[in-house]
């Protein structure tokens, strides 16, 4: 069982698919195009979690 008190349970769940020496870098569903996670953005779940969001700030 979680601890619901332990700091970690706020970290974002980085989902990415590469990684270009400084910054992990993930690929745009809708566009194609392979960019830094920093492009994408992150949305709060409905169970509290933090994601990171699936299409890249320029395609949303």
């Amino acid at each position: 069982m979680k601890n619901k008190d332990n700091k970690n349970d706020k970290r974002p769940i980085i989902q990415s698919s590469g990684y270009n020496g400084s910054e992990p870098t993930r690929v745009c569903p809708k566009c194609g195009m392979e960019k830094p996670i920093s492009d994408f953005g992150y949305r709060k779940m409905g169970n509290g979690t933090i994601r990171n969001q699936s299409w890249c700030k320029d395609c949303r």
